[in-house]
């Protein structure tokens, strides 16, 4: 019942459930923290009003001293007798999709974006300061917004790597490692272990008990049904670079986020959808031509779609000024037909 409810529904179900527990919505505006019904405890009663997860479902509550529980919301308006609440199912037609119908039903695929906790590497430390992502234009507000560590040279296998956690409902799902050497350096060292036997350089060192077509990154600072607009980017830096250069920091209608390469894969689009996105900006590298025609023609049919067309078979956001970026969100968003012409004419 509880994935069924409209937004409005559930503000209202919030709103009279704190009026009839004396309770208050906690820091993370997560949970109704509440006196307890079993034990009477004070503030050790939680009904999550969340997110839904795999782990966590809407309007289920537990008390912290006592232990007691229910799992549903009816349970919890029979525990408030506050059974005159129960919300009688009705169609909505702007109601969320559900995993069998946000797809076609003839798709063979199985959805699964199931998800576990993933460890950062050992003796990891979070970062305020360094210089290749200095470098890299790195301000105070990008290691305030976008959490990067390193292992201080505590443990070998990730030295002169900085790490981004990938973080999903509060949760870290993954890393990201990146080398601080650039392509030409890695390229002249493997070169050499070659012939020495000398240990070689990955430029990337990433986690591996998630897949990565299931994650995507700065998906947490999307505000369900509040960001209407998301730009896909192939990577992190691509994220934070928009973020800078557009001031989107603190904006809740546009956020970017990264899929890790360029295509994005039906978890991954569900993942948005459930969030309540409405419009999918391609924001991949100007050099993407085809995989962008790719990837509109995936998200068309759930999403109303725009192409950032960058200027430049070799630029991404890194390269280009808060000018440019300006010049191509003002300019040169296109539909994807007009950018499948535009390419023919090119």
């Amino acid at each position: 019942m509880s994935n069924q409810l409209s937004s409005q529904e559930k503000e209202h179900l919030i709103q009279e459930l704190i009026r009839e527990t004396g309770g208050k919505i906690d820091g993370s505006g997560k949970n109704i923290i509440a006196d307890c019904p079993f034990c009477k405890k004070r503030s050790k009663y939680g009904i999550f009003v969340g997110r839904e997860t795999e782990r966590k479902k809407l309007f289920m509550s537990h008390c912290f001293s006592c232990g007691r529980s229910t799992n549903s919301l009816e349970q919890l308006l029979e525990l408030w007798n506050r059974m005159d609440l129960m919300v009688t199912q009705t169609a909505e037609l702007n109601q969320q999709l559900k995993e069998n119908i946000l797809f076609p039903l003839d798709t063979e695929e199985e959805i699964d974006d199931t998800l576990g906790i993933v460890a950062l590497p050992d003796f990891y430390r979070r970062a305020f300061s360094h210089p290749y992502l200095k470098k890299r234009g790195f301000v105070f507000d990008d290691y305030e917004y976008f959490p990067v560590g390193t292992t201080n040279r505590l443990n070998f296998r990730f030295d002169d790597y900085v790490i981004f956690p990938v973080i999903d409902e509060g949760d870290t799902v993954g890393y990201v490692s990146r080398h601080t050497w650039n392509k030409e350096e890695i390229d002249r060292h493997n070169s050499r272990a070659k012939i020495s036997g000398d240990y070689k350089i990955l430029r990337f060192r990433n986690s591996t008990e998630n897949e990565f077509v299931k994650l995507l990154y700065n998906y947490d600072a999307i505000i369900p049904e509040v960001t209407d607009t998301v730009i896909l980017t192939e990577g992190i830096f691509d994220v934070v670079a928009l973020t800078r250069k557009l001031d989107l920091y603190d904006n809740e209608q546009i956020k970017p986020v990264a899929t890790f390469g360029k295509k994005i894969s039906l978890a991954q689009i569900y993942k948005l959808q459930v969030k309540g996105v409405t419009t999918v900006v391609i924001g991949y590298d100007g050099d993407a031509v085809d995989a962008i025609k790719k990837t509109a023609t995936d998200l068309q049919p759930y999403f109303d779609v725009l192409i950032a067309d960058i200027p430049g078979g070799d630029k991404d956001w890194e390269d280009l000024t808060p000018h440019e970026i300006y010049e191509v969100f003002a300019y040169r968003l296109k539909t994807p037909i007009e950018y499948k012409i535009s390419k023919i004419q090119e």
